[in-house]
């Protein structure tokens, strides 16, 4: 080693920092660049044609406001034809609103009872995801402009027109001019996800299930990073079609696998393994069949679930042989029963990637042509009857009044229809400007609307001293004005996404100020004119999220996790009593409808919590280990749904176990309710205590034994041993939950101006 290697090694000088270093806006895949250039080009094109040769008042508004909001603010995704079908429904649907509106706009309790019912319905329609979520602030933009600027019905055909007029040229441009296939994204990261969770299930084989913490640190990078992808993309699918829900599903059954592999029924054995060829075939399909999910999102061929299939039902058959083999050759039951747990890990990420494998063939836009064998997790219907029975469900499922899209949807319509009157009794000339401030500045909170009211106000008070000097040089030269205006559009397009809100409201106003000093020329007075309306469209929002839920979605997300948790412990109480014998009437596919709707009413107020980017009592991790372990007990009382009914383990010829194991079953539901209360801030009752692994051990033992002098008593004994695993399983995860449960209900409890 030189002298210069020996000093260099010994004293690492530190980097030197630049005096002055900008950080580059976040924009992944240049996705607001695209916007923002594609909107450069387009508006400021469409605008000069519709002042200089349509030369129509009525339709130069919604020419400019109508390509804003579809190039800009609805910016539909996904491939060439799909896109194109997107932006022309939108453009009809606008069309429709714009007459509707301009139809009410000339009496003020019409217009304010239409914005009313239409604010809900649009608000409470991005609960379908995709391109409807997408859509949803152009449509208001489209109702709020016409029913801000009273008119005639007369002027119904030129603003329709302008509105169509934008609506083409929108079409055309998002098409053709540097699109973004986000879809195409989105599944190569699942792709990535699968492979990287194929990789961990690999290893976990390999090492007798000793947890590998690098292989489960990638794959929960590479799921999570999936999931991120997926919440962070507004046209993700997430509609009521078949595909799109099995994209969802797939997503969460990856979560799932690497949650179960990081906290494995059985850490590691080897002296009790069965070390059966099954469980390496198995081992081999689930691998296999992980790797070939990815491959069909990408287009490639597609998972054999048929043989993954049949080699969990080889490995569930040689798993019996094995443990009824030990038994008459006089192995200790307690070692027996050791070697069954170590695979029945293996066993349920077998189930899981079936589930994965069933979803990525029907979001490839296959069939997987398993029924009726399909996994629960996987949408059964097709056609237009699953996509109404999806519409349907979701629609139920969040037509509750502790529903966050519920409440979200009134506080908008509510918020909207208080502005347009209040803007109309003032006789305020932009009359759009006061509900659009009210749109703008609108959050789930009172603290976080407060907060962005100032912000508003602060941006636009940028704004108008920047462009009332550029107004007040340039106000004579409307030659300079054109050239300005491409600029101006470009910065408030691409500010809106990737900036931040202050500048994006300073840009906004500046383009208005541009925009109308060259419909007619009012100078620098236009932008006070903004902060006028804005101010009082931002009251409007403050006082109303003063009074509709001021808390914000935060004592929401604990209410809506916990109702998931009461509709879980119905469905693991059905699930469980069928497995031990003790089944009641009805079905439980009831049961688990419900329980998925809860699921998603606790997702959606997990995805608002998540939005609201405020400080908060409550750290997303914790909420996100909430809303996880809700779904861990789903998947329990799915595999003993499985177990139960399609496999046949009952527990009826070992009785004396199976009750042992409901009195522990009763102990871990009272836990669960004892949780549920806590999160609503429901007076606690005495603690439920805690399941007993003694108790479980010993019943599972006593049907081992059982079994060992009558081999007619196997099923029973395997329900047994393996109910007793699902109960040791969530017990663990009600420790964990305690504290995470603990902090969220200390969140709710928090005044919400803190």
């Amino acid at each position: 080693m030189s002298r210069v290697d020996t000093v260099t090694a010994a004293t690492e000088a530190p980097a030197r920092k630049p005096p002055f270093r900008v950080k580059a806006p976040a924009d992944p895949g240049f996705a607001a660049l695209r916007r923002a250039a594609r909107a450069a080009l387009v508006i400021p094109l469409t605008f000069g044609f519709s002042v200089l040769v349509l030369r129509e008042s009525q339709a130069v508004i919604f020419v400019v406001f109508g390509c804003f909001a579809l190039l800009v603010m609805s910016d539909f995704g996904g491939l060439r034809p799909p896109r194109a079908l997107a932006y022309l429904a939108a453009t009809l649907v606008g069309a429709i609103l714009v007459a509707v509106g301009t139809i009410f706009s000339s009496i003020t309790v019409v217009a304010a009872a239409g914005m009313l019912v239409l604010g809900f319905v649009i608000a409470f329609s991005r609960v379908f995801g995709g391109y409807v979520a997408a859509a949803q602030t152009g449509m208001l933009l489209s109702y709020v402009l016409a029913v801000s600027i009273p008119a005639a019905p007369s002027a119904v055909p030129a603003r329709v027109g302008g509105w169509a007029l934008a609506g083409i040229v929108s079409t055309l441009a998002g098409t053709l001019l540097w699109p973004r296939f986000e879809q195409v994204t989105l599944r190569k990261r699942a792709a990535e996800a699968a492979r990287a969770v194929a990789d961990l299930v690999e290893k976990m084989r390999s090492t007798s299930n000793v947890v590998d913490g690098a292989g489960v640190r990638n794959a929960r990078d590479a799921e999570q990073a999936a999931r991120r992808d997926y919440a962070a993309t507004s046209k993700r699918p997430a509609g009521p079609t078949r595909r799109d829900r099995a994209f969802v599903e797939l997503l969460i059954e990856l979560q799932r696998i690497v949650d179960i592999i990081e906290r494995p029924f059985q850490q590691s054995n080897s002296a009790n393994r069965p070390a059966l060829p099954e469980g390496d075939r198995l081992a081999a399909r689930v691998v296999a069949a992980l790797r070939a999910s990815g491959e069909a999102l990408t287009g490639g061929s597609p998972p054999d679930i048929r043989a993954l299939e049949d080699a969990r039902d080889r490995h569930r058959t040689a798993l019996d042989q094995w443990a009824q083999r030990e038994l008459q050759a006089g192995r200790p039951s307690d070692q027996v029963l050791a070697g069954l747990d170590v695979d029945h890990t293996l066993r349920v990420v077998g189930y899981l990637t079936i589930a994965v494998a069933t979803n990525a063939v029907i979001a490839a836009g296959g069939d997987p042509e398993i029924d009726p064998s399909l996994p629960v997790s996987a949408p059964r219907l097709g056609g237009i009857t699953g996509v109404t029975v999806r519409i349907k469900r979701t629609i139920s499922s969040h037509l509750e009044p502790t529903s966050t899209v519920m409440q979200n949807s009134l506080r908008v319509a509510i918020g909207l229809a208080i502005a347009v009157i209040i803007a109309r009794m003032l006789g305020l000339s932009h009359a759009f400007w006061v509900v659009l401030g009210t749109l703008q500045v609108l959050r789930s909170s009172a603290l976080g609307t407060g907060r962005t009211t100032l912000q508003a106000l602060a941006g636009n008070v940028i704004g108008v001293a920047i462009g009332g000097i550029f107004a007040a040089v340039a106000g004579n030269h409307p030659a300079i004005m054109w050239v300005a205006l491409p600029i101006a559009v470009f910065t408030a397009a691409y500010a809106a996404t990737a900036v931040g809100f202050v500048a994006s409201q300073a840009a906004f106003t500046i383009n208005l100020i541009v925009i109308f000093n060259l419909i007619s020329p009012s100078g620098w007075q236009v932008g006070l004119v903004r902060i006028e309306d804005i101010a009082v469209g931002a009251a409007i929002s403050v006082v109303v999220g003063l009074l509709l839920w001021p808390r914000g979605v935060r004592r929401e997300l604990g209410r809506s996790i916990a109702s998931f948790y009461v509709t879980v412990g119905h469905y693991l109480e059905m699930a469980f009593d069928r497995v031990l014998g003790f089944e009641r009437a009805g079905g439980l596919a009831p049961v688990r409808s419900r329980a998925i709707q809860a699921r998603n009413r606790a997702g959606e107020a997990f995805d608002a919590f998540l939005n609201e980017k405020s400080a908060s009592p409550l750290d997303p991790e914790t909420a996100g280990f909430l809303l996880s372990a809700g779904t861990q007990a789903m998947l329990a009382a799915d595999l003993l749904d499985v177990i139960g009914s399609r496999s046949g383990y009952q527990a009826g010829s070992c009785p004396d176990g199976a009750q042992q194991l409901n009195g522990q079953v009763r102990v871990l539901l009272a836990q669960m309710r004892h949780y549920s209360d806590e999160l609503v801030l429901k007076n606690q009752e005495e603690d439920p205590g805690r399941v007993s692994v003694d108790i479980l051990r010993g019943a599972a033992l006593q049907c081992l034994e059982g079994w060992r002098s009558n081999e007619r008593a196997g099923r029973g004994a395997m329900a047994v041993v393996m109910a007793s695993e699902w109960i040791q399983n969530l017990a663990r995860l009600e420790e964990d939950l305690a504290e995470p449960v603990s902090r969220a209900a200390a969140a709710a409890r928090t005044p919400w101006w803190r």
